[in-house]
């Protein structure tokens, strides 16, 4: 952290704090050291012991850097904007606060793992005490062909998980994140240096509707179908066992269950598991509160804000309506044909 308290209380930061000066946190109020030379950025720091929540994230460079220069930013545009302020009634302290008239804006630079659970505490501390957050993210966060955790939980009410490389001053917007064909992550990416930004563009690439992607899907090849029979992980052998003692076998089952990807970025089931799962439930009418009730048991990834991913299930269903396999009635009522 960048800000200490001195004995009488009063903020110092830490380039400007002489060497020994006892300062104290200002979330934990524990004692903590200046960390100052020349190849690291001054800084103070919890003594090893330190159970402090508010201050307790690791810094890196990269952080203490980014947090830098996006103060240096947002005061350009004479904005005003306090770094590391301690919010009490929150007992929590983002990197940055901006107030814009009436609006508080609480910009967190994420660069160390977090757990999800701390991070939605953190989020829903400040929006239900009034304040608007954004999450930019590390480097460490930029999207990978495999998908996480941590890409999932950072997505944006748009879709979107937008980064900011501190080295480069470049902010990085990703968006439309799918899989393919291979079950390979992809996406695009939209970068901009910080100087070509300003806060009302930047709070666009968290905002902005993206455009809903029509996925193509290819069917599956028997031999990735015959592939899941090898399949040796405890998921995969309680839904061949489902399958078994329906009297069923991979190669009985519809097709259509089997196109590629197999992946979403909303379900932790692979699709042919869950559609079939939804399949077997089928009876002779489906509710609106059927599909519900199946899609609250569904394992989803974690993620801050729901209504930033598609619903891979509607999808599903519309798919069922084109196939003849359900003919709707109304908006909460289906009939459902043979399949």
């Amino acid at each position: 952290m960048f800000f200490a308290c001195t004995k009488n209380g009063t903020k110092i930061n830490a380039s400007d704090c002489p060497a020994g000066l006892p300062v104290t946190c200002p979330g934990c109020l524990a004692p903590v050291f200046l960390k100052k030379g020349n190849k690291i950025m001054a800084h103070f720091s919890h003594y090893a012991y330190s159970d402090c929540q508010q201050f307790s994230e690791g810094e890196t460079e990269r952080h203490l850097l980014g947090k830098q220069k996006l103060h240096g930013w947002l005061k350009t545009q004479n904005l005003d904007v306090e770094m590391e302020a301690w919010l009490p009634e929150l007992k929590q302290r983002p990197d940055l606060l901006v107030t814009i008239g009436d609006r508080k804006i609480a910009l967190e630079y994420q660069c160390s793992p977090i757990p999800f659970t701390r991070l939605k505490e953190r989020t829903d501390g400040y929006t239900q005490n009034g304040y608007e957050v954004y999450w930019i993210c590390g480097i460490d966060y930029i999207p990978q062909v495999t998908y996480t955790e941590k890409i999932s939980a950072f997505r944006q009410p748009n879709g979107t998980v937008v980064c900011f490389d501190s080295v480069t001053n470049t902010v990085l917007m990703y968006y439309d994140l799918h899989f393919n064909t291979w079950n390979k992550l992809a996406w695009k990416c939209y970068a901009v240096n910080l100087s070509q930004l300003t806060m009302p563009a930047l709070e666009i690439l968290f905002n902005k509707p993206q455009p809903k992607r029509t996925y193509k899907s290819v069917p599956m090849s028997y031999r990735n179908q015959l592939a899941i029979l090898q399949r040796k992980d405890t998921l995969h052998r309680d839904f061949l066992l489902e399958v078994y003692l329906n009297g069923q076998t991979l190669q009985t089952l519809p097709s259509f269950l089997f196109d590629m990807p197999t992946k979403n970025p909303a379900y932790r089931l692979p699709n042919y598991i869950w559609k079939y799962r939804f399949l077997e439930q089928l009876k002779n009418n489906l509710t609106l509160e059927d599909i519900d009730n199946f899609s609250k048991k569904l394992p989803r990834y974690d993620f801050l804000y729901p209504n930033s991913e598609t619903e891979p299930l509607k999808d599903f269903i519309f798919e069922l309506e084109q196939r003849g396999v359900l003919r709707r009635i109304d908006d909460k009522n289906w009939h459902i044909r043979s399949f």
